[in-house]
């Protein structure tokens, strides 16, 4: 049976269906309600779903089981159960859970709650992808820092099995978008409903329910990008960007109303509401060319009404209301200068003064008469705009400006939330100047746009299709990122529904092995409060003390018949440390060896003639050659221009040779004796390299190829003998490759696995070139690392081992690709 079958019926109890031609809608009367109609349906139709989640469910329990258990109030494993989750088809099951969290709290969610962590991200992905991706979720939200428990390991069909996991993601995705996003707002409709408004680099406007469900059809521009919107009273909205015109909209309807400015070869660089004192409110448009006008907010007609003068440059415009009856100011940024129009004066403006940097966003304050703006050095400031009076000025956020703003209250203050080209959003008390809770993190990408929720009371009912936000007065703050998504944050703490801190970034991860327990592989992971080694059979940790430096990447091998662990440091250094000390004691530091200017981004180790190697690629352009043995210097070159971002090692039938990949876009190699260039540069055409894995071939007369990732988000296969490439671009889709590992399957296969900031693993068949895997985690990725099954000297695994590390912490599983 089809969905176009019509809807599923399931049978009531204690009558036959046959010949039935009655509706659900007409069979529900018999019970007592609605609610208790789904429950009896989402129970009947949970018992039809296989117990193998490889086995495709009906497509009408795929689209809305999920919808009927919620509906009856019974959306938990049992009656939504894990085999139906990697066909769900309806995108909507995290937006479930949210709406149903108070009557739901009390039952089993576990796998719900997983699949909920990455239904955002997980696309169009093959069931077993989907499966792989939820089996992962699932042991890291339920077993952190665990060690494994075969009995309870393996899924059917999964194409893993996670061995160990410290993983703290958050569940705070709205929406993801298949465009850039551009523009934000909130707007309160006619009857009541709160809808968040995007504007993306397409020209389409979308609304979205707070809780991420698009409210209606999207709106077409057919201009340029959408960077600014105005709603209005009457289900009413401006939109403005880059193609120069000012468009009227009717939300409800859908429907374009009038173009009231059209101005091609300009763009609109500002769009507000503004209301001088004793006079009725406009709309502001600024363009591109400082040109300023005004227009009438009902009859969207052009208004003769005092302006201030502009400079023929882009301006930010920011109405300042001074309170009660005394209207608005005008504050106005244009580059790094900041002027305040007071209609009531007739100097006009008031004061002004310059920046370091040109100004990103200014923001009118629920205090009166106070704003606040951001610039380009880094600055978020606080001003009366009665005087230019600074009242107070935020901490200089410790990784790039801030470049979106928004007003808000937190806890009955006044404050402004910032969103920084670091990626995070910060919020700051706008009366001190002082942070609000930590940094805020989980976007990709920086947060271009900035708007807010009210809260509403977990004590009483929601209104129909609102989701439980915060409590009443609380205000919810939204981002849209430059990453595509849509996120709400609770000010002052994470984001709303993550329920545990954020885990610091790791910096660092790579897995060595074997541990205390035999085959089970050791883990180096570093982040910004420390580094610790943990043991995945006992899930025990063993601390290094590495100091104040942050650990930028790791190494290790056998020196001497000695374990050796070797970390690279944010000061430049790189420390070498002897794991010969018992299962848990702390390693000992041996020497350092000192050179590089700038931090070590990668590193690898190799025996060579007798002695072990290690090659060290740094930010300051170098690649460095050393002897472990003698713990001294051999060779360095600077060769590349700017920054090294990843070393590897090449066997060859000529002997090793070391690979380093740049910033420059090119992959060199060359001789581990001399460290002289083996060959010319390859240029990769693939913008900055990030990333390098060497791919043997098992024929005996083969080459071994290079695999090169780049910042345009394809890898490339080489032939290092002849520097072309070999096969085609293979292509990740969502976004840069930041690591790539190679391994050999149990049965031999050969795979190369590329992630990055999208926060996906993908896995591919080197051989054929065909794609074979998506394992999705929903948050960025920076490391890879493996221990292969067919390594020399490894410790004994029947399938490959893959760590993966990034924003939300390290998880490490082994693979199993066979039978596909």
């Amino acid at each position: 049976m089809s969905d176009a079958d019509g809807p599923y019926r399931a049978p009531r109890p204690g009558r036959s269906d046959t010949g039935d031609s009655k509706t659900w809608a007409d069979d529900s009367k018999a019970w007592a309600d609605t609610k208790d109609a789904h429950r009896l349906i989402a129970e009947a139709l949970s018992r039809l779903v296989a117990a193998d989640p490889t086995i495709p469910p009906h497509p009408y329990l795929s689209r809305h089981l999920a919808q009927h258990a919620a509906r009856g109030e019974v959306l938990d494993d049992a009656h939504v159960p894990l085999a139906v989750l990697p066909w769900e088809s309806s995108a909507n099951v995290r937006t479930l859970l949210r709406q149903s969290d108070a009557v739901s709290a009390a039952r089993r969610q576990e796998w719900l709650e997983a699949w909920a962590r990455i239904e955002p991200f997980i696309g169009g992905a093959g069931p077993d992808s989907r499966l792989t991706s939820l089996h992962l979720a699932h042991h890291a939200a339920t077993r952190p820092r665990t060690p494994l428990d075969p009995s309870a390991a393996r899924v059917s069909g999964s194409r893993i099995t996670p061995l160990w996991s410290d993983w703290t993601a958050q569940d705070n995705v709205l929406a993801v978008s298949e465009t850039r996003l551009e523009s934000l707002t909130r707007t309160t409709t006619t009857d009541g409903r709160s809808l968040l408004v995007s504007g993306d680099n397409h020209g389409t406007i979308r609304m979205w329910e707070p809780h991420g469900v698009p409210a209606m059809a999207p709106l077409h521009t057919y201009g340029g990008a959408v960077q600014h919107l105005l709603p209005l009273p009457g289900d009413l909205l401006l939109s403005a960007g880059t193609d120069g015109s000012v468009r009227v909209w009717h939300l409800t309807r859908g429907q374009l109303l009038a173009e009231p400015v059209h101005r091609p070869g300009t763009w609109v660089s500002a769009l507000t509401l503004f209301a001088a004192k004793d006079a009725s409110e406009v709309v502001l448009v600024a363009h591109s060319d400082g040109r300023l006008g005004a227009l009438d907010p009902v009859t969207f007609r052009p208004v003769d009404t005092p302006l201030p003068s502009l400079d023929p440059a882009p301006a930010l415009l920011s109405g300042v209301s001074l309170g009660g009856a005394e209207g608005m100011a005008l504050a106005v940024a244009q580059g790094r200068r900041v002027r305040v129009w007071d209609p009531r004066r007739a100097d006009g403006y008031t004061h002004e003064h310059e920046h370091e940097g040109a100004v990103r966003a200014l923001v009118d304050l629920a205090a009166p008469g106070r704003y606040a703006l951001c610039d380009d050095s880094g600055y978020i400031g606080f001003r009366d705009a009665s005087t230019g009076r600074e009242t107070a000025v935020a901490p200089a956020p410790p990784a790039g400006p801030a470049i979106a703003l928004t007003a808000l209250t937190v806890a009955g203050r006044a404050a402004v939330a910032s969103g920084g080209s670091d990626h995070t959003l910060r919020v700051w008390d706008a009366r001190t100047g002082a942070a609000i809770g930590g940094p805020l993190e989980g976007h990709t990408a920086p947060p271009v746009a900035l708007t807010t929720l009210p809260g509403t009371s977990r004590e009483l009912p929601a209104p129909a299709g609102q989701e439980l936000l915060a409590p009443a007065g609380q205000e919810v703050l939204v981002s849209a990122g430059a990453d595509h998504t849509l996120r709400r944050w609770k000010p002052g703490g994470p984001g709303v529904g993550a329920g545990r801190a954020v885990r610091r970034p790791v910096t660092a991860a790579a897995l060595f092995g074997p541990g205390s327990t035999a085959g089970a592989p050791l883990i180096a992971v570093a982040d910004e409060s420390g580094t610790a080694l943990w043991d995945t059979g006992t899930g025990r940790p063993v601390p290094l003390p590495t100091g104040h430096a942050t650990v930028t990447a790791f190494a290790s091998t056998l020196v001497r018949g000695e374990p050796l662990l070797v970390t690279a440091h944010s000061d430049a250094g790189v420390q070498l440390w002897s794991l010969d000390r018992g299962a848990h004691a702390a390693p000992a530091r041996l020497a350092g060896l000192l050179g590089h200017s700038l931090p070590v981004r990668s590193m690898a180790a190799f025996p060579h003639d007798g002695r072990t190697l290690l090659v060290t690629g740094g930010a300051d352009g170098t690649v460095r050659l050393w002897d472990l043995d003698r713990v001294c210097a051999l060779a360095c070159r600077e060769d590349h221009l700017l920054s090294v971002r990843d070393v590897a090692v090449l066997d060859t039938a000529q002997g090793p040779r070391i690979v380093s990949a740049g910033t420059d876009g090119t992959v060199r190699l060359w001789d581990p004796v001399t460290l002289r260039p083996v060959g010319a540069p390859l240029h990769c055409e693939q913008r900055v390299v990030n990333a390098v894995a060497a791919v043997p071939l098992d024929e005996p007369d083969g080459a071994a190829l290079v695999a090169s990732g780049g910042e345009d988000g394809t890898i490339r296969l080489w032939d290092p003998g002849t520097g072309r490439p070999v096969g085609r671009r293979l292509d990740i889709g969502d976004g840069p490759v930041a690591a790539l590992a190679f391994f050999r399957t149990a049965t031999g296969r050969p795979c190369l696995a590329a992630t990055g900031p999208g926060g996906t693993i993908h896995v591919w068949d080197t051989d054929t070139g065909s794609y074979l895997l998506r394992i999705v985690t929903g948050s960025p990725l920076g490391a890879l690392d493996v221990l292969d099954a067919r390594q020399p000297g490894g410790p004994h695994l029947a399938h490959p081992v893959l760590l993966a590390a990034g924003v939300a912490g390290v998880c490490v599983f082994d693979i199993r690709m066979e039978g596909r």
